[in-house]
């Protein structure tokens, strides 16, 4: 007597196909956070490097820095009004490029948060553009991970 089999597959063989694809699934997805990472960090970086150009344009065309900068040694968020000379307007020149997002307006990271900015004035030092050293930190770069 023949056996009676029906064509399809087993509950092992289904298994096993998701198992495999979960594997792929995790390994794609590990990939693609990693890369996130990576370009956010890239664009961040790149943004520093534009805001610093920025600066050392105002300073190159006026011979001094914006007064809007702060000076005091502490960090200050990126503002509209922090930047109000960098970015132009009215007429003036603009300086940056950058787009001002969030309330309030601000020149922000890829996290979301406003870059920080600090210039620190240095006492006797004969040339304007040597007198600053300048700082922007991105600060969510090395946050921790969420669990």
């Amino acid at each position: 007597m023949a056996k009676n089999r029906k064509d399809g597959f087993t509950l092992l063989e289904m298994l096993t196909v998701v198992g495999i694809l979960g594997i792929l699934m995790s390994t794609t997805f590990t990939g693609l956070a990693r890369a996130q990472r990576q370009a956010r960090i890239a664009k961040a970086n790149g943004e520093i490097r534009q805001l610093i150009g920025a600066w050392l344009a105002y300073e190159a065309a006026h011979d001094d820095w914006p007064t809007s900068m702060p000076k005091d040694g502490d960090r200050q968020p990126a503002l509209e009004s922090t930047l109000k000379e960098l970015l132009g307007g009215g007429g003036k020149p603009s300086y940056l490029n950058a787009p001002m997002r969030g309330q309030p307006l601000a020149f922000r990271d890829p996290w979301g948060q406003p870059y920080a900015l600090k210039i620190t004035p240095q006492p006797d030092v004969p040339d304007i553009s040597d007198a600053f050293s300048a700082a922007v930190t991105f600060p969510n770069r090395n946050r921790p991970k969420a669990q």
